[in-house]
Protein backbone atom coordinates (compact mmCIF):
# COMPACT_ATOMS: atom_id res chain seq x y z
CA UNK A 1 0.00 0.00 0.00
CA UNK A 2 2.71 2.35 0.57
CA UNK A 3 4.31 1.76 -2.59
CA UNK A 4 1.14 2.39 -4.46
CA UNK A 5 0.01 5.49 -2.39
CA UNK A 6 4.04 6.89 -2.95
CA UNK A 7 3.60 5.58 -6.95
CA UNK A 8 7.24 3.80 -5.84
CA UNK A 9 8.59 0.72 -7.32
CA UNK A 10 11.21 -1.12 -6.24
CA UNK A 11 12.80 -3.23 -9.17
CA UNK A 12 14.75 -6.70 -8.60
CA UNK A 13 16.29 -8.35 -11.58
CA UNK A 14 14.77 -12.29 -11.91
CA UNK A 15 17.50 -14.77 -10.33
CA UNK A 16 18.80 -16.26 -13.58
CA UNK A 17 19.41 -13.24 -15.12
CA UNK A 18 20.80 -11.56 -11.27
CA UNK A 19 23.51 -14.97 -11.90
CA UNK A 20 24.20 -13.53 -15.55
CA UNK A 21 24.81 -10.07 -14.47
CA UNK A 22 27.18 -11.29 -11.61
CA UNK A 23 28.62 -14.01 -13.81
CA UNK A 24 29.43 -11.28 -17.03
CA UNK A 25 30.31 -8.07 -14.79
CA UNK A 26 32.44 -10.19 -12.49
CA UNK A 27 30.19 -8.01 -9.23
CA UNK A 28 30.96 -8.13 -5.46
CA UNK A 29 27.40 -8.30 -4.12
CA UNK A 30 25.72 -8.01 -0.53
CA UNK A 31 22.78 -9.72 -0.30
CA UNK A 32 19.76 -8.98 2.63
CA UNK A 33 17.63 -11.46 3.16
CA UNK A 34 14.81 -11.05 5.77
CA UNK A 35 17.40 -11.59 8.25
CA UNK A 36 19.66 -8.76 7.68
CA UNK A 37 16.50 -6.77 7.42
CA UNK A 38 15.50 -7.35 10.86
CA UNK A 39 19.28 -6.89 12.21
CA UNK A 40 19.43 -3.71 10.07
CA UNK A 41 16.22 -2.56 12.16
CA UNK A 42 17.40 -4.20 15.03
CA UNK A 43 14.56 -6.44 15.35
CA UNK A 44 15.99 -9.77 14.38
CA UNK A 45 14.09 -12.57 16.67
CA UNK A 46 16.10 -13.48 19.46
CA UNK A 47 17.83 -16.92 19.85
CA UNK A 48 19.44 -16.58 16.66
CA UNK A 49 23.33 -17.03 15.67
CA UNK A 50 24.11 -13.29 15.72
CA UNK A 51 23.34 -10.89 18.20
CA UNK A 52 21.18 -7.55 17.44
CA UNK A 53 23.56 -4.44 17.68
CA UNK A 54 24.05 -0.90 17.27
CA UNK A 55 26.88 -1.87 15.55
CA UNK A 56 25.88 -4.32 12.72
CA UNK A 57 22.70 -2.20 12.51
CA UNK A 58 24.75 0.67 11.18
CA UNK A 59 27.08 -1.87 9.22
CA UNK A 60 24.16 -2.81 6.95
CA UNK A 61 22.60 0.66 6.57
CA UNK A 62 25.61 1.64 5.42
CA UNK A 63 26.20 -1.20 2.56
CA UNK A 64 22.17 -1.06 1.58
CA UNK A 65 23.27 2.72 0.66
CA UNK A 66 26.22 1.87 -1.20
CA UNK A 67 26.21 2.33 -4.99
CA UNK A 68 29.40 2.11 -7.11
CA UNK A 69 30.65 0.72 -9.96
CA UNK A 70 31.28 -3.33 -9.45
CA UNK A 71 29.27 -3.47 -6.33
CA UNK A 72 25.72 -4.46 -6.49
CA UNK A 73 23.41 -4.89 -3.37
CA UNK A 74 20.82 -7.82 -3.54
CA UNK A 75 17.42 -7.64 -2.02
CA UNK A 76 14.83 -10.46 -2.35
CA UNK A 77 12.93 -10.40 -5.84
CA UNK A 78 9.50 -10.48 -3.50
CA UNK A 79 8.36 -6.48 -3.95
CA UNK A 80 6.44 -7.45 -7.22
CA UNK A 81 4.36 -10.36 -6.84
CA UNK A 82 5.35 -13.94 -5.58
CA UNK A 83 3.66 -16.45 -7.92
CA UNK A 84 7.39 -18.13 -8.80
CA UNK A 85 7.42 -18.97 -5.27
CA UNK A 86 5.83 -22.45 -3.44
CA UNK A 87 2.73 -21.94 -1.29
CA UNK A 88 4.20 -21.47 1.89
CA UNK A 89 7.10 -19.96 0.95
CA UNK A 90 4.49 -17.18 -0.81
CA UNK A 91 3.10 -16.86 2.54
CA UNK A 92 6.11 -16.30 4.14
CA UNK A 93 7.02 -13.71 2.02
CA UNK A 94 3.54 -12.05 2.55
CA UNK A 95 3.82 -12.13 6.00
CA UNK A 96 7.33 -10.59 6.29
CA UNK A 97 6.43 -7.65 3.84
CA UNK A 98 3.29 -7.13 6.09
CA UNK A 99 4.82 -7.33 8.94
CA UNK A 100 8.18 -5.49 8.13
CA UNK A 101 8.03 -4.42 4.62
CA UNK A 102 7.23 -0.46 5.36
CA UNK A 103 10.45 0.26 6.84
CA UNK A 104 12.08 -2.32 4.61
CA UNK A 105 11.01 0.10 1.38
CA UNK A 106 11.98 3.20 2.97
CA UNK A 107 15.21 2.33 3.13
CA UNK A 108 15.17 1.31 -0.63
CA UNK A 109 15.56 3.79 -3.32
CA UNK A 110 13.09 3.60 -6.72
CA UNK A 111 15.99 5.24 -8.58
CA UNK A 112 17.79 1.88 -8.88
CA UNK A 113 17.53 -2.07 -9.94
CA UNK A 114 18.70 -4.06 -7.57
CA UNK A 115 20.09 -7.84 -7.89
CA UNK A 116 17.91 -10.31 -6.52
CA UNK A 117 19.17 -11.67 -3.00
CA UNK A 118 17.89 -15.42 -3.36
CA UNK A 119 20.33 -16.24 -5.91
CA UNK A 120 21.52 -18.33 -3.36
CA UNK A 121 18.40 -20.18 -2.82
CA UNK A 122 17.99 -21.48 -5.93
CA UNK A 123 16.12 -24.90 -5.70
CA UNK A 124 13.86 -25.19 -2.33
CA UNK A 125 11.26 -22.07 -2.34
CA UNK A 126 10.59 -21.99 -6.09
CA UNK A 127 7.56 -23.85 -7.69
CA UNK A 128 9.93 -25.05 -10.56
CA UNK A 129 12.04 -26.89 -8.70
CA UNK A 130 13.85 -28.22 -11.92
CA UNK A 131 15.42 -24.77 -12.83
CA UNK A 132 17.62 -25.83 -9.73
CA UNK A 133 20.20 -28.08 -11.80
CA UNK A 134 20.33 -25.03 -14.49
CA UNK A 135 20.87 -22.40 -12.71
CA UNK A 136 23.57 -24.47 -9.99
CA UNK A 137 25.53 -25.01 -13.43
CA UNK A 138 25.55 -21.36 -14.25
CA UNK A 139 26.90 -20.08 -10.98
CA UNK A 140 29.16 -22.52 -10.60
CA UNK A 141 30.79 -20.64 -14.10
CA UNK A 142 31.42 -17.61 -11.39
CA UNK A 143 34.41 -19.88 -9.64
CA UNK A 144 35.62 -21.91 -12.69
CA UNK A 145 39.26 -22.59 -12.84
CA UNK A 146 39.72 -19.30 -9.87
CA UNK A 147 41.28 -19.42 -6.94
CA UNK A 148 38.69 -19.22 -3.95
CA UNK A 149 39.09 -17.97 -0.74
CA UNK A 150 35.95 -18.78 1.66
CA UNK A 151 35.16 -16.91 4.77
CA UNK A 152 32.52 -19.51 6.53
CA UNK A 153 31.51 -20.52 10.22
CA UNK A 154 33.52 -22.92 11.84
CA UNK A 155 30.29 -25.84 11.11
CA UNK A 156 29.53 -24.55 7.95
CA UNK A 157 31.91 -26.66 5.58
CA UNK A 158 30.79 -25.28 2.50
CA UNK A 159 31.20 -27.73 -0.35
CA UNK A 160 32.34 -30.37 1.67
CA UNK A 161 31.13 -33.60 0.82
CA UNK A 162 29.80 -32.40 -2.99
CA UNK A 163 31.64 -31.13 -6.00
CA UNK A 164 30.05 -27.70 -5.94
CA UNK A 165 33.83 -26.22 -5.76
CA UNK A 166 35.24 -28.87 -8.10
CA UNK A 167 35.74 -26.87 -10.95
CA UNK A 168 37.55 -23.96 -8.97
CA UNK A 169 41.38 -23.82 -8.95
CA UNK A 170 42.07 -24.02 -5.74
CA UNK A 171 39.91 -23.38 -2.31
CA UNK A 172 42.03 -22.28 0.90
CA UNK A 173 39.79 -21.54 3.77
CA UNK A 174 39.13 -18.55 6.85
CA UNK A 175 37.59 -20.17 9.63
CA UNK A 176 35.29 -18.10 11.90
CA UNK A 177 32.95 -18.26 14.88
CA UNK A 178 29.73 -19.86 14.30
CA UNK A 179 27.72 -17.63 16.41
CA UNK A 180 28.19 -14.22 17.15
CA UNK A 181 30.66 -13.57 14.04
CA UNK A 182 30.09 -9.68 13.92
CA UNK A 183 31.69 -9.22 17.31
CA UNK A 184 34.94 -10.55 15.77
CA UNK A 185 34.39 -8.21 12.69
CA UNK A 186 37.86 -6.63 12.33
CA UNK A 187 39.98 -9.26 12.76
CA UNK A 188 37.66 -10.89 10.43
CA UNK A 189 38.49 -8.51 8.28
CA UNK A 190 42.13 -7.88 8.70
CA UNK A 191 42.72 -12.21 7.96
CA UNK A 192 40.86 -12.00 4.53
CA UNK A 193 42.93 -8.60 3.78
CA UNK A 194 45.96 -9.78 5.13
CA UNK A 195 45.71 -13.55 2.97
CA UNK A 196 44.71 -11.59 0.15
CA UNK A 197 47.45 -9.23 -0.18
CA UNK A 198 49.82 -12.02 0.21
CA UNK A 199 48.56 -13.99 -2.86
CA UNK A 200 49.68 -13.03 -6.43
CA UNK A 201 46.89 -13.77 -8.25
CA UNK A 202 44.59 -10.63 -9.50
CA UNK A 203 41.75 -13.62 -10.14
CA UNK A 204 40.97 -14.21 -6.73
CA UNK A 205 37.54 -14.46 -5.79
CA UNK A 206 36.06 -14.81 -1.98
CA UNK A 207 33.36 -16.23 -1.36
CA UNK A 208 31.70 -15.25 2.62
CA UNK A 209 29.26 -17.25 4.06
CA UNK A 210 28.91 -15.63 7.62
CA UNK A 211 25.12 -14.67 7.94
CA UNK A 212 24.54 -10.65 8.19
CA UNK A 213 28.48 -10.72 8.61
CA UNK A 214 29.36 -11.36 5.02
CA UNK A 215 27.04 -8.71 4.01
CA UNK A 216 29.49 -6.18 5.79
CA UNK A 217 32.48 -8.17 4.55
CA UNK A 218 31.33 -7.99 0.96
CA UNK A 219 31.31 -4.64 0.35
CA UNK A 220 34.39 -3.93 2.96
CA UNK A 221 36.86 -6.31 2.02
CA UNK A 222 35.89 -5.38 -2.12
CA UNK A 223 37.24 -2.24 -0.81
CA UNK A 224 39.88 -2.86 0.79
CA UNK A 225 41.08 -5.24 -1.61
CA UNK A 226 38.87 -4.96 -4.91
CA UNK A 227 38.96 -8.25 -5.69
CA UNK A 228 35.72 -9.73 -6.23
CA UNK A 229 33.71 -10.36 -3.12
CA UNK A 230 30.40 -12.88 -3.24
CA UNK A 231 27.93 -12.69 0.15
CA UNK A 232 27.08 -16.95 -0.76
CA UNK A 233 24.88 -17.42 1.92
CA UNK A 234 22.92 -20.43 1.58
CA UNK A 235 23.81 -22.14 -1.46
CA UNK A 236 26.31 -24.85 -0.07
CA UNK A 237 22.79 -26.10 2.03
CA UNK A 238 20.70 -25.90 -1.48
CA UNK A 239 22.98 -27.89 -3.54
CA UNK A 240 22.73 -30.25 -0.68
CA UNK A 241 18.67 -30.46 -1.50
CA UNK A 242 18.75 -30.45 -4.93
CA UNK A 243 20.74 -33.21 -4.91
CA UNK A 244 18.94 -35.91 -2.21
CA UNK A 245 15.48 -33.95 -4.21
CA UNK A 246 14.41 -32.81 -0.43
CA UNK A 247 11.26 -32.05 -0.55
CA UNK A 248 11.52 -29.75 2.45
CA UNK A 249 14.73 -28.49 4.48
CA UNK A 250 16.05 -31.33 6.36
CA UNK A 251 19.09 -31.86 8.41
CA UNK A 252 22.42 -32.44 6.87
CA UNK A 253 24.43 -34.45 9.41
CA UNK A 254 28.09 -32.19 9.60
CA UNK A 255 26.61 -28.69 8.38
CA UNK A 256 25.30 -26.09 10.35
CA UNK A 257 21.26 -25.76 9.22
CA UNK A 258 20.05 -22.04 11.03
CA UNK A 259 16.70 -22.53 9.64
CA UNK A 260 15.67 -26.10 10.91
CA UNK A 261 14.98 -27.38 14.88
CA UNK A 262 18.15 -28.64 16.05
CA UNK A 263 19.96 -27.59 13.15
CA UNK A 264 22.82 -26.54 14.89
CA UNK A 265 23.70 -30.31 16.25
CA UNK A 266 26.36 -30.31 14.20
CA UNK A 267 28.63 -33.95 13.62
CA UNK A 268 32.17 -33.87 13.15
CA UNK A 269 33.33 -33.79 9.24
CA UNK A 270 33.46 -37.58 8.20
CA UNK A 271 37.21 -39.04 8.05
CA UNK A 272 36.67 -39.11 4.21
CA UNK A 273 36.43 -35.46 3.69
CA UNK A 274 38.60 -34.74 6.74
CA UNK A 275 42.13 -34.42 5.25
CA UNK A 276 41.40 -32.65 2.33
CA UNK A 277 39.00 -30.03 4.34
CA UNK A 278 41.76 -29.80 7.17
CA UNK A 279 44.27 -29.17 4.42
CA UNK A 280 42.48 -26.39 3.02
CA UNK A 281 42.39 -24.18 6.24
CA UNK A 282 44.98 -21.32 6.49
CA UNK A 283 43.16 -19.75 9.75
CA UNK A 284 41.39 -20.13 12.20
CA UNK A 285 39.71 -17.71 14.24
CA UNK A 286 38.26 -18.02 18.10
Amino acid sequence: MYLIITRRQIRVVPIEKSIQIILKERLSVARFGDGEFKWMFKDREPDNFEKNSSELAAALLKVIKTSREGFQVCIPDAFDGLNQYRRLDAFFWAGQLGHHGYRWVRTLSSQRTYLDSLVTRPYMIYKDRSQGDRLFKLIKQIWDKRHVILVEGSETRFGVGNDLLNNAAKVERIICPAKDAFEHYAQILNAITEVVKNIDDSDILVLVSLGPTATVLANDVNLETSVQVLDIGHLDLEYSWMLMQAGEKVPLNYKYVNEIQNGDKVQSVPSKFLQRYNSEILIKIK
